[in-house]
């Protein structure tokens, strides 16, 4: 187990997030060094230092701790301890158990995810219900420290570029190598990008937080709302106090709240409003669908340039798999784009891959005898 956690860090998001914080920090450390040398007797030394070495030590906590951590996940083959609740439920032919409620299925991780939001390649997991606060800390304390970084680089770069010319100043220079100083300017760009992307994630992560739902639930609100023409009433919410409760629990000692497969729910709703208005959902979404028949073989490759120029130019800006298939399939498209389709196989032999994804248009034909049953 600790060994495929490790091999979690073997990506481009960690390694990524890793450079940056090391890159950002080591210059801090570095400025901080020339402008405020270690020394016990000097109060401000003391104290930048220590919430230097602070604001590292939590970023790195709690960064690992979403990774490790992981967002927890569906138990294998789990069914609701009533059979009459089974058909309040999605069923996961991957998986091959049921989906508790505000779970969803990562078809990165392969996994059915506990309260899914996203799957996250920054930290090459999945954000759900046991990490969801780890993440939130993450970014808060990354902003932070990014902010408290460029308050100790910022003065210390306009030291060494300005003050040599204003002898006037009776203020001390700090000399920098010439690659410190541009590895100084860079880190300053680096923090305040940093500062502004994860200060947007930070917002919308809170305004979901502060509402009790997830990405994914926003997007099922959104459908239920234009199909009633009313405003769906959604189960989760709890009111501002509680909702922000169920994430940081600080009355707890910010232990996770409940188990993640049942949820406290409004007085008016119960533990499958949710969940039935998901399948309701689904089953029109099926109707909607059109069939398709394959007439070409596609590898699921991402830049599949025999297909043609704008086939390979004008592919889906998604993380979402790449379907292969073979000339004959029949094929279920349930999203369109102008040059590729979305869909799932139809045939009742290859159901058991469960696999949905994308697929070049050109490789389809839109099957015109929607009445012969496919098997």
């Amino acid at each position: 187990m600790f060994r495929q956690k490790i091999s979690q860090l073997r990506h481009f998001g960690p390694v990524i997030v890793i450079l940056l914080i090391s890159w950002i920090a080591s210059n801090g450390f570095n400025c901080l060094r020339k402008w405020f040398p270690w020394d016990l007797h000097n109060p401000l030394s003391v104290i930048n230092f220590t919430i230097a070495c602070f604001w590292l030590l939590l970023v790195l906590y709690n960064y690992f701790q979403c990774i490790f951590l992981g967002p927890g996940y569906v138990p294998a083959n789990w069914r609701p301890n009533f059979i009459e609740h089974e058909k309040y439920l999605q069923y996961c032919e991957i998986c091959q158990s049921f989906k508790v409620p505000r779970a969803h299925h990562c078809r990165t991780c392969q996994r059915c995810v506990l309260k899914f939001d996203h799957h996250c390649p920054w930290i090459n997991t999945c954000l759900g219900y046991k990490n969801h606060a780890c993440f939130c800390w993450f970014l808060l304390s990354s902003i932070l420290g990014c902010i408290h970084a460029l308050l100790i680089i910022c003065p210390c770069v306009y030291r060494v570029l300005f003050i040599p010319y204003m002898p006037w100043k009776n203020e001390p220079r700090i000399d920098f190598t010439t690659m410190s100083l541009m590895s100084s300017i860079l880190s300053i760009g680096l923090a305040i990008g940093v500062i502004i992307a994860l200060g947007l994630l930070l917002l919308i992560q809170l305004k979901n937080i502060a509402y009790n739902r997830t990405t994914v639930e926003n997007r099922i609100i959104r459908k239920a709302n234009d199909r009633h023409r009313e405003q769906f009433i959604y189960p989760y919410d709890l009111g501002f106090q509680e909702n922000l409760r169920q994430v940081f629990n600080w009355k707890d000692c910010f232990r996770l709240v409940g188990d993640g497969l049942t949820w406290p729910v409004r007085s008016d709703c119960d533990q499958y409003t949710l969940s039935r208005e998901q399948l309701e959902q689904e089953v029109e979404h099926e109707q909607q669908a059109v069939r398709y028949k394959a007439i070409r073989s596609y590898d699921g490759s991402f830049f599949p340039l025999i297909y043609g120029l704008r086939t390979c130019i004008h592919i889906p800006y998604s993380i979402e798999p790449r379907l292969r298939i073979n000339q004959r399939d029949y094929l279920l498209v349930t999203r369109w784009q102008r040059y590729w389709l979305y869909g799932k196989f139809l045939m009742a032999n290859q159901t058991m891959t469960g696999c949905r994804g994308w697929f070049p248009r050109c490789c389809v034909i839109q099957h015109l005898n929607t009445k012969k049953k496919l098997s």
